[in-house]
């Protein structure tokens, strides 16, 4: 009787943790990504192409929360971000905060964009996009993707100042060349940057803070972040918490 008793309060107990974590996942309205458990996942898998129809997601839980990884590209198709926004609309309507990549360049300093501008050549900021913009595709607009019901929408993002000094402890010192002291803080410049390092800062990094925030977040998350960035996040999300599953 009384390993009866045990056996049936258990199945109880799994049976609530399992209907507690699916609360958190309910399909919206994108497609789910391609299949593979989370080690097995790569940069190919999230890739998208700017049309509507490659728009997807990647959802994943950890018992108690859940995560879903929206794959972005800085230019697409209209009907592509209408699509997202369609799924952020669902998502955060069941009370997810809303994790969104955004290097804010607005409020930087002159000499930070120019460290940056010293890393990449150009300052990778929504008017650029916008300005190189061809082909019948927009750029990216965040502000389509803010503001619905539920949970916070929160900018995690490393800042002009820590994309540089992240660079820095890597390699040294940024050089500032006579051009990006003269050209208009707009204009291409040569960079002056190891380009063999830059993706170590520029992906790596932030793959690493954002995997941070997401494993330090209270509630489940939904992440709208470019498509280089999400294989390299849900390996840095898993080391910190190896509960991670994908969900298919």
């Amino acid at each position: 009787m009384f390993l009866r008793t045990c056996v049936a309060t258990l199945a109880v107990v799994v049976w609530a943790a399992l209907a507690g974590a699916s609360q958190h996942i309910k399909s919206g309205t994108l497609p789910e990504g391609p299949e593979g458990d989370i080690d097995a996942l790569t940069e190919e898998q999230f890739y998208v192409d700017g049309s509507a129809s490659s728009a997807r997601v990647f959802t994943f839980a950890n018992g108690s929360r859940s995560l879903h990884f929206i794959p972005m590209i800085h230019q697409a198709e209209p009907a592509f971000y209408e699509a997202v926004a369609g799924e952020v609309k669902q998502l955060k309507a069941q009370g997810m905060d809303l994790f969104y990549e955004f290097i804010d360049f607005d409020d930087a300093t002159l000499e930070n964009k120019r460290r940056v501008r010293a890393m990449l050549g150009f300052l990778p900021s929504p008017a650029f996009y916008a300005e190189n913009v061809s082909g019948g595709l927009v750029a990216q607009d965040n502000s389509k993707f803010l503001g619905f019901p539920g949970g916070r929408d929160v900018n995690v993002d490393l800042t002009p100042a820590e994309l540089a000094d992240a660079y820095e402890r890597l390699v040294g010192p940024l050089e500032i060349s006579d051009e990006n002291l003269t050209m208009p803080i707009g204009e291409f410049v040569m960079p002056t940057a190891d380009v063999m390092q830059i993706t170590s800062v520029t992906i790596d990094r932030r793959n690493q803070h954002l995997a941070e925030a997401i494993n330090s977040a209270s509630v489940s998350v939904l992440v709208l972040y470019g498509a280089a960035h999400g294989a390299g996040t849900v390996k840095e999300l898993y080391a910190l918490d190896p509960s991670w599953r994908r969900v298919d």
